[in-house]
């Protein structure tokens, strides 16, 4: 006889919480965190009805060719594939058709299907944090706050250096390089990349991102972007999603940015909104310049050449084209194109009343 086996988790649910297996921890589902004890068995799914024999239950999901069926439950996410293991070796190696977890079951497959009920009341202790039980929302919260910390510790293993672990949240499928630095307050999450020698500072949300080497982020939010090499972003930064920002570029305080492409060496330091913006290379965007992409019923694109210079308070209206070395004068409305090397001067006059006081002109009057 081997030890080849199959599995299976049965959902469970609990007044005020409902379905445990559709409970979200740390970016997967409690189902989805039994799976991955799981990830070398074919596993059924399936809804645990109390009032029945378990035999009768676990026998339509015996597998041909499985040695051993082991049966979780959705409600113990904690369990790990290590725990799995060690409890088929212990029937493999005890001869035992039936052995009982904490949580849980390993079935020799050609007793469960020829028994109709289980009399073993023995049961097997081993790694216990694993059987932690969901069966209320507060212990959802001990078990996520042992989930966090396996995520960390996974991480500060791979050589990731955290400033501080207790405000600090990593999503589960997120991929961190060796030589990271990450400060306080943060929350990373969805299928995030840090790459080596990048600096997550403090109080930042980065989701579905890129942060690559030597990047530094400050006190924003991002979503769903690429952040190039040796760029710096932030603080209070909104890259809304669909960004792609070049190496040593400069994404400043209070600007938010939402499907743009930044050349390498761009400068966008403060105040500034672009939406749907693609900007060249080693561009200087003012304080205050609003890229305009919205006509109250289709977006569209404003491009900007390499080396172009757009002055502080300008609004660019898409669509428009702003070419290589042009300058915009502060204070501009732009609505139509900007050849390569033009300065562009889209103002009112200024006008001066030397007489004026208070709230009344008073030129001509005694």
């Amino acid at each position: 006889m081997g030890k080849k086996y199959c599995g299976l988790i049965f959902k469970t649910y609990y007044d005020k919480m409902g379905d445990t297996s559709k409970i979200e921890v740390f970016g997967k589902s409690m189902l989805e965190w039994v799976s991955l004890a799981l990830t070398d068995a074919e596993t059924d799914v399936a809804d645990f009805d109390q009032s029945a024999e378990l035999p009768a239950l676990v026998r339509p999901h015996v597998r041909q060719g499985c040695d051993y069926i082991v049966v979780l439950f959705s409600d113990t996410p904690l369990i790990t594939s290590k725990t799995v293991a060690a409890a088929v070796d212990e029937a493999y190696n005890s001869g035992k058709t039936v052995l009982k977890m904490t949580r849980g079951y390993v079935f020799n497959c050609s007793y469960v299907l020829n028994t109709e009920k289980i009399y073993t009341e023995n049961t097997f202790y081993f790694d216990e944090e694993d059987f932690i039980t969901a069966f209320s929302f507060k212990q959802v919260g001990l078990i996520s706050d042992i989930l966090k910390n396996r995520i960390l510790d996974y991480h500060m293993d791979q050589g990731v250096h955290f400033e501080d672990l207790t405000g600090t949240v990593i999503g589960c499928d997120v991929a961190i390089d060796e030589g990271v630095t990450i400060g306080h307050n943060n929350i990373i999450k969805g299928k995030t990349r840090i790459k080596r020698g990048a600096r997550i500072g403090n109080g930042n949300v980065i989701e579905d991102c890129v942060v690559d080497e030597g990047a530094v982020m400050e006190s924003s939010h991002a979503v769903r972007s690429y952040i190039g090499k040796g760029t710096t972003v932030g603080p209070y930064a909104n890259l809304r999603a669909d960004n792609v920002i070049g190496e040593k570029c400069k994404i400043g305080d209070f600007v938010e940015l939402k499907s743009c492409t930044i050349g390498d060496g761009s400068k966008l330091s403060h105040l500034t909104y672009a939406g749907n913006a693609v900007i060249g290379k080693n561009c200087n965007v003012g304080a205050g310049v609003v890229f305009a992409n919205y006509d109250g019923k289709d977006k569209h694109t404003t491009v900007v050449g390499d080396n172009a210079f757009i002055g502080s308070s300008s609004t660019i209206i898409a669509p428009v084209k702003i070419e290589d070395g042009a300058f915009i004068a502060a204070g501009s409305v732009i609505n139509a194109d900007v050849p390569a090397g033009a300065l562009a001067v889209a103002r009112a006059r200024q006008t001066v009343k030397p007489d004026w006081t208070g709230n009344k002109y008073t030129a001509g009057k005694k």
